[in-house]
């Protein structure tokens, strides 16, 4: 029991597709069991039985000793010199993005639910279902067979059509005005919105665009509509907007499956009231003012230069992202190069350490040199009033569209990668990766939930001397949300919106591995090779990075409420019109917020849920880390009635654990002492009074409520 602390020693038992015939293994146990304990009649002191986990930690806090601290994490994990398993990070990456859409459709129908008073929580059952099997650790992961992916994409996609008709229960409430009866309008998703289609409104003389917003803050956002032709938006005063049509890339109008013959958006800037709607009237604009001059102006293969009140974007005309300037902070970042890089997966039989392949959980390059995806590229410069876009083409399978908002403090880079080639029998593995003038001295530093950010070193790990031997992917770590590198003056952040692996190979560099093709299986019991394909060819992914450049004491402030944004942005709903704008007007409500009272930057509504009639769930939480911002780092209070404005008046309300399954008053958790004497015990507030709703959350602190209201 040498590497053990104390005199017990607990011996798992279990494994993925084995032990599957219990009688045999239990009958097996007992034996062995019965012989091991019957040798302390000789003198052994060893003394075997069926346990817990639970049982064995506890045994461990009874041993009366101190415990070493640990405040790393495990990550990258390798089961050889060779094996790391930070292939995982970026496998089936349009599974990844789509649970965290499903998530969005989730919280959203769970607030109107409430909001509404429609009772409908066990309609809701299937979605909730579904994205509790994606969270199992072969399914968010990729490391499922292709057949067990599909079953999970589809449970999601059943769940969101039964959400679907939630959130109709829910606006046929909340939308028409009080004491008006006017037909219910039938409300549809447009999930293919990431490809620009909508077929549900393609050809419509009039439709609505109703669009949610999950957090508690008022949000502005440029909203993009899909369109055969133009329209006139009216805002919910009745007001027309300011909108443009902007083209929609060639390389989304060819994407495989794509049916849609539309190849314009309509954008336009909306500002939405906090935790609640507003709903946007579009009408065909009379075939005379259709044919009014465009003032988008579009360029191909020269100079680009993107600018709004905020930032600077400049390209030369090959394409290449020379610098992003902060225009506010008089500071800027020079690049290198950016652009989409592949390393060749190594092809392996598994038999031994050094030939083990790259496959779903296991990323290891034949070379730890990247290759650029093309030679060269094209860039197409598209100016607009509300946006500026940077089309670069690389080859036929991956482009981006680098997109500055007016207004706007970040730089947008939609990416699309696929059908990624295959024909030369080599795997690849695809990044997006940005070479900047930063120094970071072999620093970077990437969140470990979504929330908390861990700093990593290159070749580096905190708590034992490392050797390194596989120098890319031994230096891969989950990227959740977010991943930057800084120097004294500035800090390069860039916002994902799934879970990718991330590293900076090289100081001043960040890469992000967004899609992955392979040739063979690692050998960790996939069984399959990881090569996703759709309409008879490989599979294309779209996805996201935000880009912030600021000055390190100030970015937190931009990266975590942007973060925020990303992860629960608004939710459109769309439906067919038939009246005219002054009808509908006058028989619906055009914007609602379930809030009156202003809340704090630093919360976020992280669960809000009706349980019955009367009864609901509340997790809130502190979203800033404790001296990462001058203000928003501290302690606040707030009022929990707050939320409730438009329900009733919170009658009891009761703290209860994170996972929401026992009062917390009644948590009696064990309690450490660590190695530098300090504690571990927790301090448990009594219950308060209803009648003292306010809540205070102290940094990356989350709560946990029931509340009954009257």
């Amino acid at each position: 029991a040498a590497g053990y602390a104390t005199n017990h020693i607990i011996m798992t038992f279990g494994d993925d597709f084995n032990f599957e015939n219990a009688d045999e293994y239990f009958k097996n146990l007992d034996k062995l069991i019965k012989y091991v304990n019957a040798q302390q009649a000789n003198g052994s002191n060893v003394n075997v039985f069926y346990s817990t986990s639970s049982c064995y930690l506890y045994a461990l806090n009874k041993a009366d000793r101190s415990w070493k601290s640990k405040t790393d994490d495990f990550f990258p994990y390798a089961h050889h010199p060779h094996g790391f398993w930070t292939g995982y990070f970026s496998s089936r990456a349009a599974f990844k993005r789509y649970e965290r859409h499903a998530n969005n459709i989730l919280q959203v129908t769970r607030h109107l639910n409430a909001f509404a008073n429609t009772n409908a929580r066990n309609t809701l059952f299937p979605l909730s279902e579904a994205m509790g099997v994606a969270q199992h650790h072969d399914a968010l992961s990729g490391t499922e067979k292709q057949a067990v992916a599909f079953d999970y994409a589809q449970r999601l996609s059943e769940g969101i059509q039964v959400a679907e008709g939630v959130i109709n229960q829910a606006y046929a409430k909340l939308l028409p005005k009080d004491s008006q009866s006017p037909p219910i309008q039938f409300q549809f998703l447009c999930q293919l919105s990431n490809i620009s289609q909508c077929l549900g409104i393609e050809g419509q003389e009039r439709f609505t665009v109703t669009l949610w917003n999950p957090l508690i803050h008022q949000v502005t956002q440029h909203i993009r509509v899909p369109v055969r032709t133009d329209y006139t938006v009216r805002d919910p005063t009745g007001d027309t907007l300011f909108t443009e049509l902007v083209p929609i890339s060639q390389a989304v109008q060819n994407i495989p499956g794509r049916t849609s013959l539309t190849q314009k958006q309509i954008i336009f800037k909306a500002t939405l009231p906090a935790l609640g709607f507003n709903t946007y009237y579009f009408e065909k604009k009379p075939d005379q003012e259709k044919n009014e001059k465009s003032s988008v102006k579009i360029t191909h293969n020269d100079e680009c230069t993107l600018k709004n009140q905020h930032l600077r974007v400049d390209f030369d005309d090959q394409g290449n992202l020379h610098q992003i300037v902060n225009l506010d902070k008089n500071t800027g970042v020079q690049f290198k190069s950016q652009g989409f890089y592949w390393y060749q997966s190594f092809a392996g039989n598994n038999s031994r350490p050094e030939f083990q392949a790259s496959g779903a959980y296991i990323f290891r390059p034949l070379s730890s040199d990247s290759q650029p995806v093309s030679t060269t590229r094209s860039i197409t410069c598209i100016k607009a009033e509300s946006v500026q876009t940077a089309i670069v083409t690389f080859n036929n399978w991956a482009s981006q569209e680098i997109s500055l908002y007016d207004g706007g403090e970040h730089v947008e880079v939609e990416w699309t990668v696929g059908p990624i080639p295959i024909n030369d029998n080599i795997g690849k593995e695809i990044i997006l990766r940005y070479d900047t003038d930063i120094q970071s001295q072999s620093k970077y530093y990437t969140d470990a939930n979504g929330r908390e950010v861990l700093e990593r070193k290159r070749d580096y790990r905190p708590t034992w001397n490392y050797t390194a031997v596989e120098t890319v992917s031994g230096n891969y770590y989950p990227v959740n949300s977010r991943i930057w590198i800084k120097d004294e003056d500035q800090q390069f952040t860039v916002l994902t919106d799934r879970t990718q692996g991330g590293a900076s190979i090289a100081d001043g560099s960040v890469e992000l591995m967004i899609h992955r093709r392979l040739f063979y299986d690692d050998g960790l019991d996939v069984g399959e090779i990881l090569n996703e394909t759709a309409y008879g060819e490989g599979l294309v992914v779209r996805g996201k990075h935000i880009l912030f450049i600021q000055p390190p004491a100030a970015s937190a402030l931009y990266h975590r409420v942007a973060s925020q944004s990303l992860y629960m942005h608004p939710l459109a709903t769309f439906a067919i019109i038939p009246q005219t704008y002054d009808s509908y007007a006058a028989a619906y409500r055009q914007t609602w917020s379930a809030l009156t009272d202003t809340l704090p930057l630093n919360v976020h509504l992280l669960t809000f849920e009706q349980l019955a009639p009367q009864i609901y769930r509340i997790r809130v939480e502190h979203y800033f880390e404790l001296n990462e911002d001058e203000t928003y780092s501290h302690p606040v209070t707030f009022d929990l009635q707050s939320l409730f404005k438009s329900i009733g008046q919170i009658s009891e309300f009761t703290e209860l654990t994170l996972a929401a399954n026992l009062p917390l008053t009644d948590l009696k958790r064990l309690t450490w002492l660590s190695s530098e004497q300090e504690s571990s015990h927790m301090f448990v507030p009594e219950q308060n009074a209803a009648t003292n709703t306010a809540i205070r959350l102290i940094p990356m602190q989350i709560r946990t409520f029931k509340v009954i209201v009257q």
